[in-house]
């Protein structure tokens, strides 16, 4: 504030903070439309107080895929051309931190605390906290449930009350995913769906592909010395699974499925009830009522959702939640505006506006209390699974990592590998590519 009061002899003078954010849904778009509604803010409170400056947020709300997204904030962040404001998944800050491309924020949420920042849900902070720092700001959380069909389990011979029982099975270890298998092949052999009908899931890489081996009592990353990890005997029970889903064996998941489209395959054909289950994320919610033709009430006759159940008797249930944060890039010219404008973004009003409208959970407890919020049907009921959640590894390798389980996992579904083929080219290529970042254990 003190710069700006200086500056140019007190006269006014426009700061310009660029900002780029991401959805790729776009029910998102409050990611972006809060930053510009937090400058206006800012303005206010600069114009009652004198500060002789405008704020105006510019940028760009990207709908494209996560790849194209990332690689372009990382070649403008390399460049030093990168924007004061972007927005990206929390297990980057250590990727980014590493590179030197942000700031840490711990003096900024220490001077700023009293404004919004005692409010955040205490176990987010960890999100974004490495190697002692915090890089970024909790933008939204969200859980990953398994989304069943219940038209389709109806024709299977199920019960409404042994439908509306299932989630409450999962989160006994009453229903295991070998349970899921079993339910999704009979499907399959009755006729209820297509060959590779019965379990769908994303098509690319992404932070879904370790919650079969979390469900079968996997560890990502070591707390002691920060590496990363696999265990061996939960990846073959992971591969096991997979291979069984094949179409090598119990015909459930599809061959072709990682060479399908998110919009122009995936959603419709979910949608269109073909599909048995469906593991994805709290947000295809909004995403097949606001832009695929699925109104309120057929999504509830149509749709129930759950916890990833355990993989086997005795082990727990589980979800994985990926929180989005705001960071703040290193060439920024004024560091501390563009953290002003996140502090103001992160409102529960305006939170609970985006968390609505994208499908997404809260980080702020007031946003609990919040009428938009406590409204919101499908948000009450999936609120329970943060409860389960785990997290990706804040670990600048653990993207390399993530790739290595989606390649593996397609090459069992293209019929390249069986389960035991598969775990000798997971570990070649964890040792390959992750060297002594990685502890394998048999």
């Amino acid at each position: 504030m003190q710069q700006l009061q200086q500056q140019q002899g007190g006269k006014p003078v426009e700061i310009v903070i660029t900002a780029w954010t991401q959805g790729p849904e776009r029910e998102s778009i409050y990611r972006q439309l809060n930053l510009v509604e937090a400058a206006n803010r800012l303005n206010t409170i600069f114009k009652v107080v004198g500060v002789p400056a405008t704020v105006k947020v510019e940028g760009d709300f990207s709908t494209a895929s996560w790849t194209d997204y990332r690689n372009k904030v990382f070649l403008a962040l390399q460049g030093g051309t990168g924007p004061c404001i972007f927005q990206m998944e929390h297990h980057y800050s250590a990727l980014l931190s590493e590179n030197g491309w942000i700031i840490p924020l711990d003096d900024y949420v220490k001077k700023y605390w009293n404004w919004t920042y005692y409010d955040i849900i205490s176990g987010l902070w960890d999100a974004v906290t490495y190697k002692g720092h915090i890089w970024g700001i909790p933008q939204d959380t969200e859980a990953r449930p398994i989304f069943y069909n219940k038209l389709l389990l109806k024709q299977l011979g199920w019960t409404d009350d042994q439908i509306n029982s299932l989630p409450d099975k999962i989160k006994s270890g009453q229903f295991t995913l070998q349970d899921l298998l079993r339910v999704a092949e009979e499907a399959v052999q009755k006729g209820v769906v297509q060959p590779g009908y019965a379990i769908w899931h994303r098509p690319s890489a992404g932070p879904d592909w370790p919650i079969v081996y979390l469900a079968f009592g996997g560890t990502l990353q070591d707390p002691t010395t920060g590496k990363l990890v696999a265990d061996m005997k939960a990846w073959k029970k992971t591969f096991d699974w997979f291979y069984e889903a094949s179409m090598q064996k119990g015909k459930a998941i599809s061959d072709k499925i990682t060479s399908l489209d998110f919009n122009r395959d995936i959603h419709p054909t979910i949608v269109s009830g073909k599909v048995l289950f469906w593991m994805g994320g709290i947000w295809n919610k909004a995403q097949w009522v606001g832009s695929f033709n699925l109104s309120e009430d057929r999504f509830w006759q149509m749709f129930g959702f759950a916890l990833y159940p355990a993989g086997e008797p005795g082990l727990k249930p589980v979800t994985l939640s990926q929180p989005q944060a705001y960071f703040v890039s290193k060439s920024c010219k004024y560091p501390e505006i563009a953290f002003l404008i996140i502090t103001l973004a992160t409102d529960p009003y305006l939170n609970s506006l985006h968390a609505v409208k994208s499908a997404h959970l809260a980080i702020l407890y007031d946003q609990l209390s919040d009428p938009v919020y406590t409204k919101d049907k499908f948000l009450a009921a999936t609120g329970y699974m943060v409860q389960y959640a785990k997290y990706q590894p804040l670990h600048p390798k653990w993207s390399d990592y993530n790739t290595i389980i989606f390649n593996v996992i397609k090459g069992i579904e293209t019929g390249q590998f069986n389960s035991d083929q598969a775990l000798q080219v997971f570990r070649q290529n964890l040792q390959n590519t992750l060297g002594d970042s990685v502890i394998i254990r048999d």
